[in-house]
């Protein structure tokens, strides 16, 4: 078999693997489901689902933290391009992750299941809370107190009470307002961080970092 080939396997398998954890979240706790249930779903042995995770919860990890992470990645691109963070990038990395929560809304708001709130509380906190604290590291915001450990509770602050208005929005009667969603977080923010400016001041203000 050639690498290429080989390659086009292993994607095939995770996409099965990732198809099946996700169907099976949005029907039940997925902390409840065993490795066996899964591996008859995605059609793949015992052997090949450990090469991907060792439970079905680390799977489901994996498989969102992998979307998310693509955001995170397109947000930093931009970061880095701008030099400093505007409320354009938050709030279009803001509805980004809305987005991703509202295309998999049966696995984050399952009415009391212990594998939802992991995946809001855990999984996409930890996210927010990352990305937060890698700005925070590298200076694209001036927060009033500097330094590493005011940085942690920064970030803290701001993933939590964001995951807290998702998880609350959530459970709202639908159709859900996004935009109010959107406005109630955005209002929430310190004045400090990513300020509405005009793109001759950005400009100016990634010069002075530079």
């Amino acid at each position: 078999m050639t690498i290429g080939s080989e390659d086009v396997r292993i994607e095939r398998t995770r996409a099965r693997l990732a198809e099946a954890v996700l169907g099976l979240a949005a029907e039940r706790d997925i902390t409840t489901a065993s490795v066996s249930e899964l591996t008859r779903r995605a059609g793949v042995n015992r052997s090949t689902f450990y090469a991907h995770a060792q439970t079905p919860v680390e799977l489901l990890t994996r498989v969102l933290s992998a979307e998310l992470d693509e955001v995170r990645r397109r947000g930093m691109a931009q970061l880095e391009r701008d030099g400093l963070l505007l409320r354009d990038l938050t709030r279009s990395t803001l509805l980004e992750i809305v987005e991703h929560v509202l295309r998999h809304e049966a696995v984050y708001a399952g009415a009391g299941r212990a594998s939802s709130k992991f995946a809001l509380r855990v999984v996409l906190a930890e996210h927010i809370e990352q990305s937060m604290l890698t700005i925070l590291r590298e200076g694209y915001v001036s927060p009033p107190m500097p330094g590493a450990e005011a940085a942690a509770l920064y970030a803290a602050y701001l993933a939590h009470g964001a995951t807290g208005a998702v998880e609350a929005w959530l459970s709202l009667p639908a159709p859900r307002d996004e935009r109010m969603l959107l406005a109630i977080i955005e209002a929430m923010y310190p004045p400090w961080l990513a300020p509405e400016l005009s793109l001759q001041a950005a400009m100016g203000h990634a010069g002075e970092m530079r």
